[in-house]
């Protein structure tokens, strides 16, 4: 039998950049050499690279390039992922069919422990380097910095392992100092005790953002924002048991974990200058993430997955979902229908998030209907600093096309980094624990809440919704706005397995697609805030009309995709042909400027049916351990719950 080893083939990777610059991609694409951990950890350089290896792990196809930032998030109430199909490792993981023996989960099982494995070199390493002790004040307060960046790193690939799996093992050390590499799992409780403890020293050994030069690495406000997070999942629910059905449990103590996230957002609150809120909703994708900017002045992006140029360190985000671009790209993410219903007129995020067009040409030339939506946030038409946008030549009036050529369709890799944790997120686990623990909202999580709801929309205090005094009510807010704001972000579903309502959004959500199709209402969410009375009616628009020639945003800044759109989509088709402005303002034409937004023959049965089309609750809230990792180790056993 094949030993299950978490060992990578070596114990220290060196890079080819051995320094991590305070520029935009530090991580080089292929090792260089493997050399013995006394050469790897002699100097602060070769350190630096090891250090490098252990972020490495996040990034590529089976990190957060793709499969744990998009792939394993979908189907939630706001995506249905994978595309319209059941017959890949990719369809299995979105519409919950998978078994064991997916070919995906075991590649991103055993590169989060090769990542494991070479945080626990850095770990055990850097703090036994003479320059630890005894270095000038600058090596030490590097060393020190990567010692907390590698406990960060560390943590988060447990935190995913877990959320993901389960109950897995916890390798801590080396695994040249581990005799018995057939590891049995680990109570979740257990691990998530650890790695709380591992942050709490993280943000004591590392800088605030504002203190360094300003990167990708991992800072105090990082290992903050991540502890915060990781305890709202310590003390929220998840699938336990070893039966054929488990049973979605938390701890009786879970309020201790919601006081550990509450204060570790009050401090971050507290330091406004180091993070805050970006200004815009739109100008954080489009002039910062899309544009390929390491970090934002305002300090929003806490956390996120440094992405390169390179096999294993890049990212397919914005390729496989997002804007299509003459007819390339786009569809992996399917934003549903009743989501872009969730949104109310007045919220700017709804045209971030959402895109329901394409650009034909280089200008916004075709809508899409309701069946045909996707997500935003990632997109072809904003990226820039490369831009992968494929020009044709042509000119919008007097703008010139100015984006550079690409072979379009060849394109998967963008080099889009991956945002982790956001203030927004911050602001919004501060107002939730808050809720928790008094038991109704306080003012301060009131503000928080609103903070975000105010950005949302546009900064007009007349358009925020009042907040419920009481503590389901604020509760159900939340989950409505960390809906709307966190969409397309890999979020939702891990969220909603946290509060126990997964299995609940899951049925609702399909039973509103099941009356859209039948050209009826839809009903509002029993499980969060409801969305505005006007979305919650039969008389939304059957068809849809679009301008001929509204230019591509790139080469027209002024101009906002959802412009294209001659109607709301909160009103009945009127019925006579509107005219158009930007072609002389002559008739649009019927046959090709007019969609069928809502109609039988796209929100189908089949389309229905597609999503969530395996979910079995007390088995789907958790992946099953990979069959070939079982195989290597029988003491991985029992599987999880239901497979």
């Amino acid at each position: 039998m094949k030993r299950f080893d978490f060992r990578t083939t070596t114990l220290a990777v060196l890079f080819c950049a051995a320094v991590l610059p305070a520029c935009k991609k530090y991580l080089s694409t292929e090792p260089l050499s493997t050399i013995d951990p006394s050469v790897a950890f002699s100097n602060l350089p070769n350190a630096k690279a090891a250090l490098n290896g252990a972020y490495l792990s996040l990034a590529g196809d089976y990190g957060y390039g793709i499969r744990a930032s998009y792939y394993y998030a979908y189907d939630d109430d706001a995506i249905m992922g994978g595309g319209s199909s059941l017959s890949s490792a990719r369809h299995e993981e979105a519409h919950y069919t998978l078994g064991a023996g997916n070919t995906d989960i075991v590649n991103t099982f055993n590169q989060f422990y090769k990542g494991i494995e070479a945080a626990n070199n850095c770990i055990y390493y850097i703090p036994r380097m003479p320059q630890f002790a005894s270095g000038t004040g600058a090596d030490q307060n590097e060393l020190r910095r990567m010692l907390g960046e590698a406990l960060t790193i560390r943590a988060q690939y447990f935190f995913e392992l877990v959320r993901i799996w389960g109950d897995v093992p916890e390798p801590r050390v080396p695994s040249s100092f581990v005799n018995d590499l057939f590891l049995k799992r680990t109570n979740r409780d257990s691990i998530y005790k650890h790695i709380l403890s591992d942050l709490a020293e993280a943000k004591t050994l590392m800088p605030w953002l504002n203190q360094v030069s300003r990167d990708e690495r991992f800072t105090k406000g990082t290992a903050m924002a991540l502890r915060a997070k990781v305890a709202l999942f310590a003390g929220g629910y998840s699938l336990r048991g070893t039966d054929a059905v488990g049973q979605m449990q938390r701890p009786a103590n879970y309020l201790d974990d919601y006081k550990i996230a509450r204060d570790e957002c009050a401090e971050l609150m507290q330091n406004r200058g180091v993070h805050n809120l970006y200004p815009t909703f739109k100008g954080l994708w489009k002039d910062v993430v899309d544009a390929h900017k390491a970090v934002d002045p305002q300090g929003e992006l806490i956390m996120q997955v440094a992405m390169a140029n390179g096999t294993n360190s890049d990212s397919k985000i914005g390729a496989q979902n997002g804007t299509k671009i003459n007819g390339v790209g786009g569809s992996l993410g399917n934003v549903l229908p009743t989501y872009f219903y969730q949104f109310d007129s007045t919220d700017i995020r709804r045209d971030v998030t959402v895109v329901p067009f394409e650009v034909v040409r280089d200008v916004y030339g075709r809508g899409h209907a309701s069946n045909s939506i996707y997500d935003g946030k990632f997109r072809r038409d904003w990226i820039t600093s490369p831009s992968y946008y494929m020009s044709n030549g042509q000119t919008s009036g007097s703008n010139p096309v100015t984006l550079t050529p690409a072979s379009n369709s060849s394109i998967q890799n963008f080099q889009l980094n991956w945002p982790l944790i956001r203030f927004s997120d911050v602001l919004l686990m501060f107002a939730e624990a808050e809720n928790e623990i008094n038991n109704g909202p306080t003012a301060d999580a009131i503000a928080a809440w609103k903070e975000v709801s105010l950005r949302g929309h546009n900064g007009d205090a007349s358009l925020v919704p009042a907040a419920p005094g009481d503590k389901n009510g604020f509760f159900k807010l939340l989950v409505r706005e960390r809906h709307l704001e966190f969409g397309g972000e890999g979020i939702r579903k891990f969220d909603l397995i946290r509060w126990n309502l997964l299995s609940t959004a899951l049925t609702e959500t399909k039973a509103n697609l099941q009356k859209f199709a039948a050209g009826t209402a839809m009903a509002a969410p029993s499980y969060m805030a409801a969305p505005p009375d006007y979305t919650l009616t039969a008389n939304l628009p059957k068809q849809m009309w679009f301008y001929q020639n509204m230019p591509a945003e790139n080469n027209v800044p002024t101009q906002a995709g959802s412009q294209i759109w001659v109607y709301s989509f909160y009103m009945p088709t009127p019925s006579s042909t509107p005219k158009d402005p930007t072609n002389g303002n002559n008739s649009i034409s019927s046959s090709s400027n007019r969609i069928n937004w809502f109609a039988s023959t796209n929100i189908t049965t089949t389309y229905v049916n597609y999503y969530a089309y395996g979910f079995v609750s007390g088995k789907s809230e958790l992946y099953p351990i990979p069959q070939a990792s079982i195989d290597a180790n029988a003491n991985l056993r029992p599987q999880n719950p239901g497979y």
